[in-house]
């Protein structure tokens, strides 16, 4: 039905293209055409909730992403004091 327009208006008027367009042409086209804009609106409204969910996942993710940061570098951090008490104990035994 949606493939062939042209053939669909065709079916529809009451006479045939070459004649004038009666109010009743011009009713049914406009309401084929509002039919398919409301389709493409429909389209498009779940393309914006498939956008919102892949941005609430982005947000969740970030979150992720920015607490194994912060958990890495808590790591290397207590690793490094450790490390530098570590060798300010052996320097101090060394050069007592």
């Amino acid at each position: 039905m949606e493939n062939e327009p042209e053939q669909n208006l065709a079916d529809d008027f009451e006479h045939w293209p070459n004649e004038p367009a009666t109010r009743n042409d011009l009713r049914i086209l406009a309401t084929r055409i509002n039919h398919r804009f409301d389709r493409i609106h429909s389209r498009f409204d779940r393309v914006d909730a498939q956008f919102e969910i892949v941005g609430f996942r982005f947000i969740e993710q970030k979150q992720d992403l920015l607490d194994a940061v912060r958990r890495e570098i808590f790591i290397v951090t207590a690793f490094m004091f450790g490390t530098i008490i570590g060798l300010a104990a052996v320097a101090a035994v060394f050069y007592r």
